[in-house]
């Protein structure tokens, strides 16, 4: 079973304490040992002196003639008795040759100190030693009984160590309490430093797991400056680098996604094995297809599938066209190599609609305006040629003829000037002069200007207004937008037909209503008339002498524009057409409010 490192700390905490321990009572039993033993030593040496001083007086004082060692042997007893009464110890008599010739305690154990009468003789030295009899420690003690000069024996002593065993058993029994004490202590101490000491490192365990999650907003509070603290602040300035570099990479992710977004083409990333890397909102909107994981979520899509197999066969770059969902899409596929990276490829989607409906319009356009060049020009052309070479004299031919070149001159000429009008309104540096103008003025002379043009066709111009306000705009801009319009209704009416011409005011705006009761504009064309280079179909009009370039409603709709104004047509098939123009009145312009606000200012 694995133990964990809390576990293992607090057993070898346990170890290292008993180690420690042990050692403590080793020497502490040891001291105390050699304490003892030492005085114990001591005090037989002393008894053996005051003993063998006894002994030479006892032995010197008898009448014998005997050596000294037999006067010894011969009253052995008595002095063991004597002795041992004196010193309160066992006492142990023996001879030259080391026989037990006399004890205090009648034994018969004569081999009770062999071993340390052997050693004494050997050494002629007292020998000491310490032996446990029935748990109860004795020290075993021989030493030479030398009188002038001449051992004539030797005595020894049994003496109880019994300080030192109530002294080892006091201590022992100390020494176990303190010990399970101590023990018990350690365990307790330990585990709660431990528990102090791992809560950070569990906290780092914790936070790490939350930070694996994807929550990197987390830090651990530690108030001591150790090691540990050292630690977490590491951490924590690790946890907040990381969780800069997140946001980092989250601004620039958000700021990719936003590039994407404003392109206007589609645009897929692929990976080498077929999985979208990234994709923008183009690519639903061109194939229906949301949040696609792989290049075959496109099922019905096979050309996308067929640009990434040729990419990913070494092809280099691609390029065509595909009409898709009513749409002309160009495709445009290339690898994306980089030094270190695997290749991946990048396919981009443009919708080619409107540059192709542009194209195509611009081809409608210049087919239109060189049909319109060359049939005045070819008229011009014929009656020139006929004047010159034919020599004609006929009044009324030439008249003709020189009207004819005339008004095919200004058909020409106001070609000419719609297409200089557009060129203008596309730059951003033209300006209007615009002044104060009353606008009903305005209207009644470019009536009676269009008059003479209706009166041709036996059209009626009916003009009615109301007391209008000033406006601020340029007189001769705003003329050609009326005009334009005016010549419009009289091109679209029938002979004998009413155009009806009203201004009014209507919430600070001056609304002028220009309707005629020609055959009216389908829904289809009404989104288109105001386009540039848009031409009604010239079934609608008077004649094939009353085509235009396209170009004079698209002026029109500049100019109201730029007067912060707005143009609009209502129409019916069969029904006529109303065009209606707003604009603003001088107050508004001038105050940024109604005119009751600025009489009550």
């Amino acid at each position: 079973m694995q133990l964990s490192y809390r576990v293992r700390m607090i057993l070898y905490n346990i170890l290292l304490f008993a180690f420690a321990f042990l050692i403590v009572v080793f020497c502490v039993f040891q001291g105390t040992s050699y304490y003892y033993i030492n005085q114990a030593k001591n005090n037989l040496l002393s008894m053996t002196q005051d003993t063998t001083l006894y002994i030479g007086q006892e032995i010197k004082a008898s009448q014998s003639s005997d050596p000294l060692s037999d006067r010894l042997v011969a009253n052995a007893l008595y002095l063991c008795k004597n002795i041992s009464a004196s010193e309160n110890n066992r006492v142990l008599l023996f001879d030259i040759n080391g026989s037990l010739i006399a004890d205090s305690v009648d034994i018969s154990n004569t081999n009770l100190l062999d071993t340390e009468i052997n050693l004494s003789k050997t050494e002629s030295a007292p020998i000491l030693t310490l032996k446990s009899i029935n748990n109860a420690s004795i020290a075993y003690y021989v030493s030479p009984i030398t009188i002038d000069n001449s051992t004539i024996g030797y005595i020894g002593f049994l003496y109880p160590m019994r300080e030192l065993d109530t002294f080892l058993h006091v201590t022992s029994v100390l020494f176990a309490i303190s010990g399970i004490i101590g023990l018990i202590i350690l365990v307790a101490v330990t585990t709660s430093f431990s528990r102090h000491f791992f809560q950070p490192i569990k906290d780092l365990t914790k936070i790490s797991k939350e930070i694996n999650n994807g929550n990197f907003n987390l830090t651990i509070y530690y108030k001591h400056s150790d090691e540990i603290g050292d630690l977490t602040q590491a951490f924590n300035g690790m946890v907040t680098n990381i969780n800069n570099v997140i946001l980092q990479l989250e601004s620039e992710r958000k700021r990719l996604a936003g590039v994407l977004a404003s392109i206007d083409d589609g645009l897929l990333a692929i990976d080498k094995n077929g999985n979208i890397i990234t994709s923008n909102s183009y690519i639903k909107t061109y194939f229906n297809v949301s949040n696609p994981k792989t290049i075959y979520d496109f099922q019905y899509q096979s050309f996308l599938r067929d640009i990434f197999d040729s990419l990913k066969n070494g092809k280099n770059h691609i390029s065509e066209e595909i009409d898709c969902n009513d749409r002309n899409l160009l495709l445009i596929g290339s690898p994306i190599r980089e030094k270190g990276f695997e290749e991946n490829y990048l396919i981009i989607i443009r919708n080619m609609t409107a540059a192709r409906h542009l194209q195509d319009e611009q081809r409608k356009f210049i087919s239109s305006v060189s049909h319109e060049l060359r049939t005045p020009l070819t008229t011009i052309i014929g009656y020139t040629d006929m004047l010159t070479r034919r020599q004609v004299a006929d009044p009324e031919i030439i008249n003709r003829s020189l009207n004819t070149i005339n008004r095919e001159g200004h058909r020409l000429l106001r070609l000419v000037d719609n297409l200089l009008n557009v060129n203008k309104f596309d730059k951003a540096e033209f300006d209007f002069k615009k002044t104060n103008l009353n606008i009903v003025v305005l209207i009644s002379e470019v009536v009676e200007q269009m008059q003479i043009k209706a009166t041709q066709s036996d059209i009626q111009i009916n003009y009615i207004s109301d007391e209008l306000p000033e406006i601020l705009g340029d007189y001769d801009r705003l003329q050609q937008v009326f005009i334009n319009i005016l010549h419009n209704a009289i091109k679209y009416s029938n002979n004998g037909d009413i155009i009806d011409v009203i201004s009014t005011l209507e919430d600070d705006k001056i609304v002028v209503s220009i309707r005629d009761y020609g055959p009216g504009i389908s829904e289809i064309e009404q989104t288109r008339i105001f386009n540039a280079f848009y031409r009604v179909e010239e079934d609608r009009s008077r004649g094939p002498e009353e085509g235009g370039s396209g170009l004079g409603l698209y002026i029109v709709k500049q100019i109201v524009e730029k007067h912060e104004g707005k143009i609009e047509i209502v129409s019916q098939v069969g029904e006529g057409t109303n065009i209606i123009v707003s604009l603003p009145v001088l107050s508004v312009l001038l105050y940024g409010g109604n005119a009751d606000e600025k009489a009550e200012a």
